[in-house]
């Protein structure tokens, strides 16, 4: 009975040996794998940890050139584009601004008035009175017409006088009446409908200044 009881003691030891070996496999096992996925986890070098879009976003951003056309979308008018495509020029401001005037024609109403503005910011004294053919012509739009006067009451004498007198004598000149008032009121004359005199006493002042 003793032996039999001493032979079942050893199989209970060898048993519980048996089962803590295997319990502490299992534990250990899974530890080891996740210690090894955690050393072969990700780089750690900056540049490598940016997302593909991010690292194609960076290559893409460059600064663009002067000149250098951007994507046209669509829908845009014609207009609208002639403009961009002017100012996106390598061309000196007087020359830009020489291109749009050439353009004002061709565009419609919105597209001229869009085009003064511009105009009126980039053309220098010197070259100004090349918008005379344009005061002249009353089918341009009157928005054009508006900003291309006004802008004359800030140039000099040399150039405000002759515009002035081009926009008062054109027949139904949005800005004829204007144009005509301060005239008046510049050279202390009203010569009311008579062109010939209001343009030699234009030239008589402009003569009388440069001999100042």
């Amino acid at each position: 009975m003793r032996s039999k009881k001493f032979f079942l003691g050893i199989l209970l030891v060898l048993l519980a040996a048996a089962l803590w070996y295997l319990g502490k496999s299992e534990v250990s096992g899974p530890a080891e794998v996740k210690e090894s996925a955690v050393g072969e986890a990700q780089p750690t070098t900056l540049e490598s940890s940016l997302p593909p879009p991010l690292e194609e976003a960076k290559a893409a951003a460059k600064p663009m050139a002067v000149g250098e056309g951007a994507p046209k979308a669509e829908g845009i008018p014609t207009w609208e584009l002639k403009i961009d495509d002017a100012l996106r020029s390598n061309a000196d401001t007087a020359a830009i601004a020489q291109v749009l005037l050439q353009q004002v024609p061709s565009m419609p109403g919105e597209g001229q008035t869009a085009s003064a503005r511009h105009i009126v910011n980039l053309m220098p004294d010197k070259d100004y009175l090349s918008v005379l053919p344009y005061v002249r012509n009353t089918k341009l739009d009157p928005g054009f017409q508006e900003v291309i006067v006004s802008d004359a009451f800030n140039r000099a004498d040399s150039v405000k006088l002759p515009l002035l007198l081009a926009a008062a004598q054109t027949p139904n000149h949005p800005m004829a009446q204007i144009a005509k008032s301060t005239l008046a009121f510049l050279l202390d004359s009203n010569f009311e409908n008579d062109w010939g005199k209001w343009d030699t006493a234009v030239k008589a002042a402009l003569a009388k200044q440069q001999q100042q």
